[in-house]
């Protein structure tokens, strides 16, 4: 692999979910290195510009540069740094929580803040296990199996690992945690239960909840979790009639709601939450990402005044926590950012401009037959690239691997799963950000012996510059 170095500092960081060894072939290529950034821009050592379709960790909903959000930071340094909320409280952790009950849909009454996504979901699974085992109704109390979409990603603990069904997560982790069942998802594109589409399918997927639970024994189900849309799991998305009809089978088997919108709320879908007016509303609901712009870790937990009071009473308390939950100054932040969210009313921005994205996108299957779909909402999109669409056939890896690492050297960091490319630029862009990552695209869906040719030429042209680097 050899020994890499950085403008002299040898290189020890050992990166999240990266194979490194690939890194280090590629050390110092295109954006493998970012120095600074601007707005939905980043650059690399070298001053190269490229398009954060990726919102870097799909956080970065704001842009990067905000002074509103670097004075939010400093302001309450100066005034306090840190201070924890274990049997205490300060200014901020209060506001901010008052403040997301406020914008939420008006079914959530406490919230619990944390550190990061995973954190909210940890913490939302603890609570649903809780709940139930302090219920007055002892039938309750082995309610303790959780219920959730094979291939949904809910974080990187051994709970929300746990959650998603992985054969590669078990290979490697396991054994993992007893009591996590999954039911294959609401993927209409390459639909699990064979149909042929909506609504004649009859919402099969939705009843599939129902038929784990009575599998499974209903007095041993503590809830359903569920992404509005499965990010990791390449944009998918079931018709709005799935949210109502699995909210229903959890009111009438006794299981709690939770719904992670830590990568889709604050606007990423076009609305401030997905699950605003769905019915039933969720019991727990699990925020990140964009609530502090990404500026600072920050995530929420809310929960209905229901569960809260279940948790009231000598030994009942909720004996979960962090050292950084309600942490001052990322509270700040996240004021601040919320403040961003509403006030320039990005949530419609990101609808808006969202559709002009998906027409735009739509528009080169015209062009392009390795388009298989173009599926999402607001700026949560996914192409899916195909061999064949008739059958679906899947671009293999390598080919797919090959268009990926071209569009990203002709300016653009988005993230590749397989034959699935997968796209969350900032809530802030506009139709002349969209035409550029669009025009990057359709360079980069070329096939043939000269496109080839001119990719191989972009590959050396770029080692030679990262050496030079």
């Amino acid at each position: 692999m050899g020994e890499k170095a950085f403008r002299g500092t040898p290189y020890r960081l050992w990166n999240p979910y990266t194979d490194i060894e690939q890194l280090m072939d590629n050390f110092g290529l295109g954006p493998t290195i970012i120095t600074c950034g601007e707005g939905p821009y980043v650059y690399n050592q070298r001053g190269d510009r490229y398009l954060n379709v990726n919102s870097s960790v799909w956080n970065v909903g704001l842009g990067l540069g905000r002074e509103e959000l670097i004075e939010a930071a400093t302001r309450q340094m100066h005034e306090l740094a840190f201070v924890g909320c274990w049997s205490m409280a300060h200014p901020r952790a209060i506001e901010l929580a008052a403040r997301l009950v406020e914008i939420t849909s008006g079914n959530f009454t406490r919230v619990y803040l944390g550190s990061n996504g995973t954190e909210a979901i940890e913490t939302a699974l603890k609570m649903a296990r809780q709940y139930h085992r302090q219920s007055p109704n002892s039938q309750d109390h082995g309610r303790y199996k959780v219920i959730s979409l094979r291939g949904s990603y809910h974080g990187f603990s051994f709970g929300a690992v746990s959650t998603s069904g992985l054969a590669g997560d078990e290979a490697k982790y396991g054994p993992l945690i007893p009591g996590f069942q999954q039911i294959d998802p609401p993927y209409c594109y390459r639909c699990p239960f064979q149909q042929e589409g909506y609504p004649e399918c009859e919402l099969k997927c939705a009843n599939a909840l129902e038929e784990a639970v009575e599998s499974e024994g209903p007095e041993t189900i503590a809830a359903f979790i569920m992404e509005p849309v499965m990010g990791d799991f390449s944009i998918v998305y079931p018709p709005d009639e799935y949210y109502s009809r699995v909210g229903e089978i959890c009111r009438r088997y006794g299981l709690l709601f939770i719904v992670d919108e830590v990568t889709t709320g604050f606007g990423r879908t076009g609305r401030l939450f997905a699950s605003q007016d769905w019915n039933p509303q969720p019991d727990i609901l699990c925020l990140g990402k964009t609530i502090s712009g990404g500026y600072v870790p920050l995530s929420a937990t809310l929960a209905t005044e229901g569960i809260y009071q279940r948790f009231l009473g000598t030994d009942k308390y909720f004996t979960h926590g962090s050292t950084h939950s309600g942490h001052p100054v990322c509270a700040a932040v996240g004021l601040a950012a919320i403040d961003i969210i509403i006030d320039e009313n990005l949530p419609e921005k990101a609808g808006r401009i969202g559709d002009y994205l998906k027409s735009r996108l739509t528009d080169l299957m015209d062009k392009h037959d390795v388009i298989g779909d173009v599926r999402g909402q607001g700026l949560m999109l996914a192409m899916e690239l195909v061999m064949d669409r008739e059958t679906k056939e899947p671009v293999p890896g390598a080919k797919a691997d090959e268009i990926a690492l071209d569009a990203i050297l002709r300016g653009m960091v988005f993230s590749a799963s397989g034959n699935n490319f997968r796209l969350f630029p900032p809530l802030i862009i506009d139709e002349a950000f969209v035409d550029e990552m669009v025009n990057i695209f359709d360079k980069s869906l070329e096939v043939g012996f000269t496109a080839g040719i001119g990719r191989k030429a972009r590959m050396v042209k770029e080692y030679a510059r990262a050496k030079l680097s």
